[in-house]
């Protein structure tokens, strides 16, 4: 199997730079695996896992919104507004951000306020789902 270059970018840092033979995420229709040689690709991705195999076999990590690119010259790019690896999650804050958020939910809010706190909500639950994995 080929490899290509894969970047992912949060608006702080550079989270992932390097070769890889396969990185798989979840789009807005479904999820998408991406190998080397893959036509160029543009999609919005939501909180879920994002999976990256190298030779080692694969990593895993907790990835908020975003899109993936895949340029014409094999590159792929995920920009996201936050992602960490699964091993690094704090379980018990990402507990206490679900739980605020869920409060948030039942406050008599504007709607402004209600989607920000289901942003919150499906990223702590993404976050706890992606804990401990591979």
């Amino acid at each position: 199997m080929g490899s290509f270059k894969l970047k992912v970018v949060t608006p702080e840092k550079i989270f992932f730079s390097g070769e890889t033979e396969q990185v798989i995420a979840k789009t807005t229709t479904g999820n998408i695996g991406i190998l080397a040689g893959h036509a160029p690709y543009v999609a919005s991705i939501v909180p879920s896992e994002l999976r990256i195999k190298t030779g080692e076999g694969f990593r895993s990590a907790a990835i908020s919104d975003g899109i993936i690119k895949v340029s014409e010259d094999g590159g792929v790019t995920v920009l996201t507004s936050a992602v960490e690896w699964s091993d690094e999650i704090d379980v018990a804050r990402a507990q206490r951000a679900k739980e605020r958020a869920e409060a948030a939910l039942k406050a008599d809010a504007s709607r402004a306020e209600f989607d920000l706190a289901e942003r919150r909500l499906k990223r702590a639950v993404n976050r706890i789902g992606v804990a401990g994995r591979k």
